[in-house]
């Protein structure tokens, strides 16, 4: 099987990926050449990690496919242990379902909930988890996780959006 010429249907960039219901990235142009080189060891993997969201409220995954490596118990073995190249892959993408995004904003706020102070280490988590769950478009939620994860551009602006949000946050409590 020839998978150099193959085309299949893909989804647009970006797309929020959640890897193994404990992390989040998103994929975008240049984020996308990563996937196109891997191991031997992730070629012999059956099943994908990840599930990608678009934009247009669709779910993916892509298995790597190359012609190169072949997927025999001498390779398994050899992947495994020693010897562990990196081949030139394509990318076979399928779409497995349609989400809402209320959905995909619980399983990011879950991943931070896993977290060991990766995703929160600029900001606590339940300010994080607000401001998630305040993103009303798919944009928005792209924004919002480069603003406060991603692409931290200004420290000290969040600090103080996070300190007037736990002042705010603390009014409330008080008055009930």
């Amino acid at each position: 099987m020839t998978y150099k010429n193959q085309i299949s249907e893909k989804p647009k960039l970006p797309l929020i990926s959640i890897y193994k219901k404990r992390g989040f990235e998103i994929i975008n142009e240049d984020t996308m050449k990563y996937f196109t080189r891997t191991n031997a060891y992730n070629l012999i993997q059956n099943e994908s990690d990840s599930e990608l969201y678009s934009k247009n409220m669709e779910v993916w995954n892509f298995s790597q496919k190359t012609d190169k490596f072949k997927n025999t118990k001498w390779n398994r073995f050899l992947a495994k242990t020693i010897y562990n190249p990196i081949y030139d892959v394509t990318l076979v993408w399928k779409k497995i379902g349609i989400y809402k995004l209320e959905e995909l904003k619980t399983k990011i706020k879950i991943c931070i909930d896993k977290d060991d102070d990766v995703f929160t280490q600029f900001v606590e988590a339940d300010f994080f988890k607000n401001m998630i769950d305040n993103s009303s478009s798919f944009n928005e939620l792209i924004n919002t996780l480069n603003k406060y994860y991603f692409e931290i551009k200004d420290e000290e602006m969040i600090w103080k959006e996070q300190d007037k949000w736990n002042e705010n946050k603390n009014v409330l409590q008080q008055g009930l």
